[in-house]
């Protein structure tokens, strides 16, 4: 995909990688700003631990390749 500024597309792409990366280096908070506004929808998401953080930033990167 060509990069375009004015992409939606790559904003919600972007915004998913940009999640991965703040819960896997354990910044809950904004993880999920970065989620909420990717619009994309993970059901039970739980960050209380550094294992969960981890397999969801995973979980996260799988949407973000598709």
């Amino acid at each position: 995909m060509a990069l375009n500024k004015n992409s939606k597309k790559a904003d919600k792409i972007a915004n998913l990688y940009r999640a991965a990366f703040y819960l896997a280096k354990g910044s809950n908070k904004m993880a999920m700003f970065f989620l909420n506004k990717s619009n994309q929808k993970f059901n039970g998401i739980k960050t209380n631990t550094k294992d969960e953080r981890l397999f969801w930033a995973e979980k996260i990167l799988d949407r973000y390749t598709q």
